[in-house]
């Protein structure tokens, strides 16, 4: 039987009192299209992860589409706006790139996995496909907007929003297996290869201090 693990804490619904409500519900689809792809998010498996009957889904939700839309809702909301708050206020380049990269990679608040999976639904349904192409548009936007933000021209701007959005996308798409201390060794290669300028070295050691890393070369 599917065993519910806490993947991220939902954002569109608040939660019950006593805890066992739509959240809940959402939260255990979330993790069963993350563990086993869309198909495997059924109600009465939903049901049975999280110890209720089958009838208590209709308190909660018309039919099965309406779970799946609230999913979508959810992946939104847990995603985008991160991304915008940490980009809109980057005080600098470098903070705004690193930044991004820290979205991804710590797994707080923005899920990679989720997002992976996602994408994999999006292969099954046009219209979630759809709705990806139009995230995947927004963000690639507000990216864009903070190199120009920091003196990039408009058409360099998007170019650039592109190949760091498309890099960080498809890293774990492949499921890359090299550890954070060996990206972070190739940290200053990175952010010249994103930016066509050199990484402040006080800025990468605070970074790699900030992500975890003994490693304090610069």
């Amino acid at each position: 039987m599917y065993v519910v693990m806490t993947l991220l804490k939902v954002r569109t619904v608040e939660p019950a009192t006593p805890p066992l409500g739509k959240a809940d519900w959402i939260s255990a689809a979330l993790e069963c299209l993350v563990h086993e792809g869309i198909d495997a998010v059924q109600i009465t498996r939903l049901a049975k992860a999280i110890g209720v009957s089958r009838g208590s889904f209709y308190w909660h939700f018309a039919d099965r589409q309406n779970l799946l839309d609230s999913m979508l809702e959810e992946w939104n909301a847990a995603n985008l706006p991160v991304i915008e708050r940490e980009l809109a206020t980057a005080a600098s380049l470098s903070e705004g790139v690193l930044g991004f990269f820290a979205i991804w990679e710590t797994n707080q608040q923005f899920s990679a996995q989720l997002d992976h999976a996602v994408r994999d639904w999006a292969r099954l349904d046009k219209d979630v496909l759809d709705l990806v192409r139009q995230e995947d548009a927004q963000r690639i936007e507000t990216i864009a907007t903070m190199f120009k933000r920091f003196g990039f021209e408009p058409n360099e701007a998007v170019v650039r929003a592109r190949v760091l959005y498309f890099a960080q996308v498809g890293y774990h798409a492949m499921n890359v297996e090299d550890s954070m201390a060996e990206r972070l060794n190739m940290l200053e290669h990175y952010y010249l290869t994103f930016t066509g300028q050199k990484l402040d070295a006080a800025v990468a050691r605070q970074f790699r201090h900030r992500m975890g890393s003994g490693n304090e070369q610069a």
